[in-house]
C-alpha cells in the first residue's frame, strides 16, 4: 500500500499562533484590576475613617462640648416633663424620650434612690443607699436588685435638678454621645468615597484595554476602506493582542497574495507577448514556403521536398509552443493549494531518470554522466504524475538546447532532509534568442513548490544547470 500524505503550496495563508503559558491572560488582568482597585479603595477608606474618628473624639469628646450638649438636652428634657405631666409615679414614661434622643444616657436619683436608667426599665423604687447596701445582700435570693449608683456620681457637681410635676425634684446625672452619629456619618461618606475610588481606580485600568480595543476598530476601518498598507498595532500577549497580531498577519497575508497575483498577471502578460512573437515568426515563415509552393512556375521534386520539410518542422515549431502554452495554463488554471504526494523510493527515482528517462538522450547522440550518491533506504514525496511532467520539460529542454559535443552531468545528493539533484549541460552556439519563452521553466517552478520542492535554473558561461529539490521522509525503509 502506498503511504498518502497531503502538502501544501503557493497561496497557503498560515496565521502563526502565539504559545500562552497563561491562559485566559485577559480575565486574569480584570480580575487583577478589580482586586487592586478594591484593595485601594479599601486602604484609603479606612485610614480616612481612622483619621475621621481620631478628628471627632478630638473636637468632640471633651468636657465643655458635653457640657453644652448637656444643657441643650435638660432643657428639652424639662419640657417633654412639663408637657407630659411626668412624676415620680409615671417616670417610667421618659422611656418615650430617652428612644427619640438616642445619643443620651440619663440616670435620675430622688433621695438617693435610682428613679430612672435611661439602661434599665423600673417597676418599683429600691433604695440603694449605703446603709441599706449590706442589707439587700442579706435578702433572699429571689428579690430583684436594682443597679446601685455610685456615691461619688451622686454627690458630684456635675448633676443637673429636674423639676417634676407632682412638686418634687430629682438629680439627673446625664452623658451626652452625640459624636457617635459624625462617626455613622463619616462611615457612610467613606465608604461612598471608597466605591469612588474604586470605580475610577478600575475604569482607569480598563480604559487602557478599551482604548486598545478602540484603536484596532478604527485601523480595521481604515483597512476596510482599501488602504491595506496602514498597520495594525500590537500590544501585550493577551487575547486582545492575539486578535490584533492575527488581523495583522491575515492583512500582510493578502499584501503577499496580492502582490503575487499582481506578478503572475504582468507575467501572464509578459507570456503572451513573448508567446504571440514566438508564434509568429515561425507562422510567417511557414506561411512564406506554402506561398513559394503555391507559385505557378514549376519547381523541380527536390525543391518541392526541401520546401515541404521546411514547413513541416515549422508546423512541429508551432506545435511544440501550443503544448507548452497549453501545459502552463493548466498547471495554473488549476489554481491548486494542495496537492496528494506520495511516498516513493528516492534512490529509484535517480535510477529510472539516469537509466529509463535519459535512455532517449542516449541514443540520439548525448553523452549522460551519472553520480548518485542516495542510499537505497531513502524515501521521498512526490506527485508522480506532475514529477513526470517536470523530467519530460527537463528532457525537452536537453533535446532542444544541449551541446552534444559536451556530456550531460546528473548529480544526485542528500542535503539536510531534501533530495537535490542537480542536471548540468553545455549550451549549444548561436541559439535564437526568441527561440525559447522558457515557459517550460515556470512550469517546473510552479510544480515543485505545489509538491513543497524548489526549481531553479541558472546558466553560467555557457554551461546550464537545474536544481531540483525534494523532500525526504524523516524516516527511512529499511
Amino acid at each position: 500500500m502506498q503511504n498518502i500524505c497531503t502538502t501544501y503550496g503557493e497561496g497557503d495563508i498560515e496565521l502563526s499562533k502565539t504559545e500562552n503559558s497563561f491562559k485566559n491572560r485577559l480575565m486574569w488582568y480584570l480580575l487583577g484590576a478589580i482586586v487592586f482597585s478594591a484593595a485601594i479603595a479599601f486602604g484609603c477608606g479606612y485610614l480616612l475613617v481612622q483619621l475621621g474618628n481620631k478628628a471627632i473624639e478630638r473636637i468632640f469628646n471633651n468636657e465643655e462640648v458635653n457640657k453644652t450638649y448637656q444643657y441643650r438636652y435638660m432643657e428639652d428634657l424639662q419640657d417633654f416633663v412639663t408637657t407630659k405631666r411626668i412624676g415620680v409615679a409615671n417616670i417610667d414614661e421618659l422611656n418615650d424620650w430617652t428612644e427619640d434622643n438616642s445619643y443620651v444616657y440619663v440616670a435620675i436619683y430622688q433621695n438617693n434612690r435610682v428613679i430612672f436608667n435611661s439602661d434599665y426599665s423600673y417597676t418599683e423604687t429600691v433604695r440603694v443607699s449605703d446603709e441599706e447596701t449590706e442589707s439587700a445582700e442579706l435578702q433572699d435570693s429571689h428579690t430583684e436588685q436594682e443597679p446601685k449608683t455610685n456615691d461619688e456620681l451622686i454627690d458630684s457637681d456635675k448633676l443637673y435638678t429636674l423639676v417634676l410635676t407632682d412638686g418634687s425634684t430629682a438629680s439627673v446625672d446625664m452623658f451626652c454621645y452625640d459624636y457617635w452619629k459624625y462617626n455613622n456619618y463619616l462611615w457612610i461618606f467613606f465608604v461612598g468615597l471608597a466605591v469612588c475610588i474604586f470605580i475610577i481606580i478600575l475604569a482607569k485600568l480598563l480604559k487602557v484595554k478599551f482604548s486598545y480595543i478602540n484603536q484596532i476598530e478604527k485601523e480595521l476601518q481604515i483597512l476596510e476602506g482599501g488602504n491595506l498598507e496602514y498597520p495594525i498595532t500590537i500590544k501585550g500577549e493577551d487575547e486582545i493582542g492575539n486578535l490584533a497580531r492575527g488581523i495583522e498577519q491575515m492583512r500582510l497575508s493578502i499584501i503577499e497574495k496580492q502582490d503575487k497575483e499582481k506578478k503572475m498577471q504582468q507575467a501572464n502578460k509578459d507570456l503572451v507577448t513573448a508567446m504571440s512573437h514566438d508564434l509568429r515568426t515561425p507562422l510567417t515563415t511557414l506561411t512564406g514556403y506554402l506561398e513559394i509552393l503555391n507559385m505557378d512556375h514549376e519547381k523541380s521534386p527536390e525543391q518541392r521536398k526541401r520546401f515541404l520539410q521546411l514547413s513541416l518542422d515549422k508546423t512541429k515549431e508551432i506545435k511544440d509552443l501550443s503544448d507548452e502554452l497549453f501545459e502552463y495554463f493548466l498547471i495554473y488554471g488549476e489554481d491548486r493549494h494542495e496537492v496528494d504526494v506520495e511516498a516513493g523510493s528516492a534512490y529509484g527515482l535517480v535510477m529510472d531518470l539516469i537509466e529509463n528517462q535519459f535512455l532517449s538522450l542516449e541514443e540520439e547522440g548525448y553523452q549522460i554522466v551519472a553520480h548518485n550518491h542516495i542510499e537505497e533506504g531513502e524515501v521521498c514525496l512526490i506527485h508522480v504524475r506532475y514529477m513526470q511532467r517536470v523530467l519530460n520539460n527537463i528532457l525537452s529542454n536537453l533535446n532542444k538546447y544541449a551541446d552534444k559535443a559536451a556530456p550531460i552531468e546528473i548529480i544526485a545528493n542528500k542535503e539536510q532532509n531534501y533530495l537535490v539533484l542537480r542536471i548540468r549541460n553545455k549550451v549549444k552556439e548561436n541559439l535564437d534568442k526568441h527561440e525559447s519563452t522558457n515557459i517550460g521553466l515556470i512550469t517546473c517552478e510552479r510544480i515543485m513548490r505545489l509538491q513543497h520542492g524548489e526549481f531553479k535554473s541558472y546558466e553560467v558561461e555557457g554551461e546550464f544547470t537545474v536544481k531540483l529539490v525534494i523532500p525526504l521522509m524523516e524516516g527511512r525503509n529499511e
